[in-house]
């Protein structure tokens, strides 16, 4: 295709260039007479006569018009000659141009010519392997699907029997806790705990009953329960022979231990009334400290209660100083 363009272009430039050439300069000869090889071949040779006989003939006819017209014809030849030169031109550009978009049009042929082949075989190669595969695996690609369903399913129904297993121990822990909380709640007078008030939230008011029981159990294991069981293992084998001072000890300290826990029942049994500075007093337990001795009432000897009951009924065994001399907010120490 670039070798037409150029053999195109070359012939309109040939063409131009002998268009643009002018024609070889014969110049005209007056002569007299001729010479025969002349009068054969006397192409611009003209006769004097003849000469003579044209330009009379010539001025006689138009003296002055033809005279003006000679430019003017030029003038239009010269015209013509160059419209026709710039016609040309344009019409080698056009001829350029359409030969130029040919030749595109037959390179786009060609990709395309060498594209669909290839497009055509493989898109045939994959519908031949897609019917193929329907037609030979149809039956196994469902059963194969239908399998990853149940397997899917069987999945699904495992997950959910842990999700049910989950809940159902959830829901067994509520319940628990519930009858946890139940019970504390009946067992325990709760908010009479020390520390314990309304503002306070139920889960960390239960959780300061669990501190005190341990407080209170821990002060009367060390200060009443493990001197009394010492004393016993001391004379487990001569049981007999107990000192008095030891047998008194011995009787201080459980009755000691006895009305600690007595004391005590006051925040935990509905029945019994809260008294005084009890609950301030329980507070040092948790330090290991006893109650403070002057937080204590003086015994009133003078009018009938449980501790003057209490207080004779240690007089008979000599029991005037107690461990825990602590009941009803009265020091039984005092006599």
């Amino acid at each position: 295709m670039r070798k037409i363009i150029l053999l195109s272009l070359t012939a309109w430039l040939m063409y131009s260039t002998a268009q643009a050439q002018p024609a070889p300069n014969r110049h005209i000869r007056i002569v007299d007479t001729l010479t025969p090889l002349e009068r054969s071949t006397r192409n611009p040779v003209i006769l004097q006569a003849e000469l003579d006989s044209l330009i009379k003939e010539y001025n006689t006819a138009n003296p002055v018009t033809n005279l003006q017209q000679n430019p003017v014809q030029d003038a239009v030849k010269k015209e013509t000659t160059d419209n026709a030169n710039l016609i040309m031109l344009l019409g080698a550009v056009i001829t350029g141009l359409l030969l130029w978009i040919i030749y595109r049009q037959g390179r786009q042929q060609q990709a395309i010519k060498k594209w669909l082949p290839a497009a055509s075989v493989k898109n045939t190669t994959l519908h031949a392997k897609d019917q193929n595969t329907k037609g030979k695996n149809g039956q196994v690609s469902v059963e194969t699907k239908i399998s990853d369903l149940h397997a899917e399913i069987h999945k699904l129904s495992r997950e959910n029997e842990g999700l049910s297993r989950v809940i159902k121990e959830y829901n067994g822990i509520q319940h628990e806790y519930e009858s946890l909380r139940h019970g504390m709640l009946k067992a325990y007078k709760v908010r009479n705990y020390p520390g314990n008030t309304d503002a306070v939230e139920e889960h960390d008011a239960m959780q300061t009953v669990l501190d005190t029981e341990s407080a209170v159990a821990r002060y009367a294991y060390e200060k009443f329960l493990q001197p009394v069981l010492k004393i016993m293992d001391d004379h487990k084998n001569s049981p007999a022979k107990i000192p008095a001072a030891e047998s008194e000890k011995l009787l201080d300290l459980l009755v000691s231990l006895s009305l600690l826990y007595i004391e005590y029942l006051y925040l935990r049994v509905n029945e019994l009334a809260i008294g005084g500075k009890m609950v301030e007093r329980i507070k040092g337990f948790a330090n290991g400290k006893g109650p403070d001795p002057a937080s204590l009432k003086k015994l009133d000897t003078e009018f009938g209660s449980r501790a003057l009951v209490l207080r004779m009924a240690l007089d008979k065994f000599r029991l005037k100083q107690l461990s825990y001399p602590v009941f009803d907010e009265t020091n039984l120490n005092h006599s």
